[in-house]
């Protein structure tokens, strides 16, 4: 089986209230690449997406899950930084297909992975580990500014 290889890359997202307190803050430094998925019929454009090495589990926005296919497997609740019941999220966990794609064409092959479906638009496409980046060697190297993942 062939190697696949597919590019991702680095950018800053801001913060300019803390940018007001902090002037020498530098952003908010994400990896970031490109995803499209599986509807009930092709493939979404191509979405850009936070490669989130620290999160468990996929989330999307219900603007896109919406639109793809997806099985539904429980609902489910998650909370953020703060442990109150006030900052629990009711989502949905599910099946959902994509594909991580870079703009020299290299993709992946088409993966089935778990995602929690988030009732708010709100949110960023956030790409985890479980059953999809612990299928790739994720590589990063910011000095030089390249990363990528890779299978083998």
């Amino acid at each position: 089986m062939p190697s696949i290889r597919v590019n991702l890359y680095f950018e800053n997202d801001y913060d300019n209230e803390l940018l007001s307190k902090l002037p020498d803050y530098d952003g908010l430094l994400r990896l970031k690449g490109t995803v499209t998925f599986r509807k009930l019929q092709g493939w979404t454009e191509v979405l850009h997406a936070i490669i989130d090495t620290g999160a468990h589990t996929s989330t999307l926005p219900k603007w896109l899950w919406s639109e793809i296919e997806r099985t539904k497997l429980t609902d489910h609740h998650v909370r953020g930084l703060v442990p109150g019941k006030e900052c629990v999220m009711d989502v949905e966990v599910a099946w959902v297909r994509a594909m991580i794609v870079d703009v020299e064409g290299n993709r992946t092959d088409e993966i089935r992975f778990r995602a929690l479906l988030v009732p708010s638009d709100e949110i960023p496409i956030v790409i985890g580990f479980k059953d999809l980046l612990e299928r790739f060697e994720v590589c990063f190297n910011f000095p030089q500014r390249r990363a990528h993942i890779e299978s083998r």
